[in-house]
């Protein structure tokens, strides 16, 4: 693991030593792709800034060499591309916690003319050591793990419906305008297409087979991840949260599996209101005095959630013959 040395940044007047023991230490990382970048604060002022390959070996050799000094480390970033590897760790260190922070809710300077990794890290360290940032809900390790069977099945849905596309505007393309219409459904058009491309030129053959044999690959890892998680709701850990919420009408057991995964812990929302809020299902309003405005519904946080609501609502209303 490598060692990082202590040394003040300069500019700071600091005399080198490093903080007292039991003195709570901020650090901030800024996280790229290729370079992490550091700001240390303790003692109400920036005491450090250095930059290392990005790893997380590095902020782990970090972070442990305040720990071993005796200090409270907080260790803050802003949600990226990488992951929570570096929150799991952190959060795992006796002495240590971790603030992940949503990169839209960090307020910016107006008419900032400068922007670079080290102002940003300084900038977060700043805001955490006054408490000015709120942290994202961070799952555990095996909830991550099993909620991406439902990110990745939808992933697989998506690549389906493109095979799907492709081939009709292929077909489009070659004067097909008698092909069945989406309306029909895929089995429809799968059938037609069965019966009349024997009559077409090689290479359209060839280029509609390899379109048929994507959208078969996404429909067999469709149906391998929808059988995944229809286990997954039926384990012990999930089964009674699933059948309470299946229990509700238009819910089935498959999306309730998703939709628990999705939300992760829920006494994380105080009220129903909170949890109503998160998924963006409170109306907007803009109002003064008694000049009361209320819009439509936010649409802010996890979009999934709100299409898998709204389709279990039209499944309520179908099957319960309540159209009003």
């Amino acid at each position: 693991m490598t060692t990082l040395q202590l040394t003040p940044r300069r500019g700071q007047g600091r005399s080198g030593a490093p903080p007292a023991a039991g003195a709570p230490v901020t650090i901030a990382v800024d996280v790229a792709r290729t370079k992490w970048v550091y700001v240390c604060r303790w003692a109400g002022a920036e005491q450090r800034r250095l930059s290392t390959p990005g790893a997380l070996s590095h902020l782990q050799a970090l972070v442990q060499e305040y720990l071993a000094l005796g200090c409270t480390v907080e260790v803050v970033y802003e949600a990226c591309g990488f992951g929570y590897e570096a929150a799991w760790w952190v959060a795992a260190q006796p002495g240590a916690r971790v603030v992940v922070v949503a990169p839209s809710t960090v307020e910016q300077a107006p008419g900032a003319g400068v922007k670079t990794d080290g102002l940003d890290a300084g900038g977060l360290a700043w805001k955490a050591e006054h408490g000015l940032l709120k942290g994202i809900y961070v799952p555990s390790r095996a909830v991550h793990e099993q909620r991406q069977l439902s990110r990745t099945y939808e992933q697989v849905l998506r690549n389906r419906r493109r095979a799907q596309t492709q081939l009709r505007l292929l077909l489009q393309d070659h004067g097909h305008t008698e092909a069945p219409a989406r309306a029909a459904g895929w089995p429809a058009l799968a059938r037609w297409v069965a019966q009349e491309q024997v009559q077409w030129p090689a290479p359209r053959q060839q280029c509609v087979a390899e379109l048929l044999a994507q959208r078969a690959a996404a429909d067999a890892s469709a149906q391998r991840l929808h059988r995944a998680l229809t286990q997954l709701g039926h384990s012990p850990a999930y089964a009674a949260v699933v059948a309470a919420l299946a229990a509700q009408p238009g819910v089935g057991s498959f999306t309730a599996i998703r939709v628990v995964l999705e939300l992760g812990d829920i006494h994380r929302f105080a009220t129903a209101a909170a949890l109503a809020n998160y998924l963006g299902l409170t109306p907007r309003e803009y109002s003064s005095g008694e000049v009361v405005r209320r819009g439509h519904v936010r649409k802010c946080g996890p979009g999934r959630l709100r299409a898998w609501l709204l389709q279990c609502a039209w499944a309520a209303v179908r099957t319960g013959g309540d159209a009003p």
